[in-house]
């Protein structure tokens, strides 16, 4: 039964037509978007969550869009009073606060994806990495001989490192706290596959890859882009990595989650070719 209609009989037909479709839900923290206009009726909307979701202790109302230089959204806790929680995603488990750190579970199927495409022995650099599912997911369910994930967000940056520990990928995982365009140049040797999953802004980042990748390297490149423009994205890419002296292939495009109406997250898989 949809939220929509658990609340049949407690709210009006147009109030009703304001709630929310979906939600998410991190652990035992769900995350919601309750317009102004029905939130007199937050009360009916929460209890209707417990009924469902019985394993449910917080509820935050989404009161703003990821922001700012640490990607976090703004939060209203309309409900119980601890944020942090623990998620269990492909047998990993996250330590995370999604009001301190960037962390949805929507790109879960997207994680074990990228996973899936990491070959044995691979050198792999996520940059962005947050509280550290891409890396810990790729230690976890691929043979990488290495990989080092990059942070700028000091909380995030903390439950990344016991995130490490809390799934036992020290051997294998890296944690390097502070910004990508500080770090990765100090990185020594080329990587085998890098991870750019920030949509807002990777493209200003493509010039730090240019000593970083060489032919055979693989990228997975994160953009919000206007779905009109989806059949010339591929070109798209290849020149703005092209303008850094990177030749790409984009071997697949696809869409990974909505933004706005026409709006998408799109993930280009590319292979350096030069």
């Amino acid at each position: 039964m949809s939220l929509r209609e658990l609340l049949k009989d407690k709210l009006s037909e147009e109030e009703i037509k304001l709630v929310r479709r979906s939600f998410e839900i991190i652990g035992d923290v769900v995350v919601i978007e309750i317009p102004d206009e029905i939130m007199h009726r937050k009360d009916d909307i929460i209890a209707a969550i417990l009924k469902r979701h019985k394993h449910v202790k917080t509820v935050l109302r989404k009161v703003g869009e990821v922001n700012g230089v640490y990607r976090i959204a703004r939060y209203e806790l309309v409900y119980g009073e601890k944020t942090e929680t623990i998620v269990k995603e492909h047998g990993c488990r996250f330590v995370v606060d999604p009001t301190k750190a960037y962390y949805s579970v929507k790109l879960s199927g997207e994680r074990e994806r990228i996973a899936k495409l990491v070959r044995e022995g691979e050198k792999v650099l996520v940059m962005f990495a947050g509280v550290g599912p891409y890396p810990i997911v790729i230690a976890r369910l691929a043979k990488p001989r290495e990989v080092i994930g990059v942070e700028l967000n000091p909380i995030a940056v903390k439950y990344f490192r016991q995130n490490v520990k809390l799934n036992k990928v020290q051997n294998v995982v890296k944690v390097l706290e502070g910004d990508v365009n500080e770090i990765v140049p100090k990185l020594s040797g080329k990587f085998d596959r890098v991870l750019m999953p920030a949509p807002y802004s990777a493209e200003k980042f493509i010039p730090l890859l240019k000593d970083k990748v060489e032919k055979g390297s693989f990228i997975h490149y994160y953009s919000f882009e206007s779905e009109n423009e989806e059949e010339r994205l591929p070109d798209k890419i290849s020149d703005k990595f092209a303008e850094h002296g990177i030749k790409v292939e984009v071997l697949k495009l696809k869409k990974c989650g909505n933004f706005a109406p026409y709006v998408s997250r799109y993930v280009a898989d590319i292979e350096v070719v030069g």
